[in-house]
């Protein structure tokens, strides 16, 4: 099991940076394994719908998808992501935190067949590339 939880508090309200983070639409802006999302994309994923999302080249793979399979408006987002083999949960936690809010990006993946052997190296890529991310949605959020 590969997990990482990161948290930054970001200089916005909760409602601002959760109608941010809820648009994948958004994602290339802070995510940086995210190169594009479809300009039809929903700006509030719909529970059970599955979005097409175009990455930076990882493991010969630039396809794949978000599956929304939670939504509660304001506070979470939970998805399951499908790429290049690996289906990781991606939970975003929008919380108040004094005058601005508290993001947690939190991603959980389990690794099968072959892709078992890479569990290690994904260990320290997954919290390293969490981090990173997080703290590119506080700078785009707070410029």
């Amino acid at each position: 099991m590969v997990r990482s939880v990161e948290t930054v508090t970001v200089a916005r309200n909760t409602d601002e940076v959760f109608r941010f983070v809820a648009d994948l639409r958004n994602e290339p802006k802070w995510h940086t394994d995210v190169d594009s999302v479809p300009p039809g994309t929903d700006a509030v994923p719909v529970v059970g719908k599955t979005y097409p999302l175009k990455f930076k080249p990882f493991m010969g793979a630039t396809h794949g998808t978000l599956t929304a399979i939670e939504v509660e408006p304001g506070a979470r987002v939970v998805y399951r992501g499908e790429f290049a083999g690996l289906k990781p949960l991606i939970t975003y936690t929008i919380q108040t935190a004094g005058e601005g809010t508290r993001f947690t990006r939190s991603v959980e993946m389990r690794p099968t067949g072959l892709k078992m052997l890479m569990t290690p190296v994904m260990a320290l890529m997954v919290p390293r590339n969490n981090k990173a991310v997080v703290q590119n949605l506080k700078r785009e959020l707070e410029s």
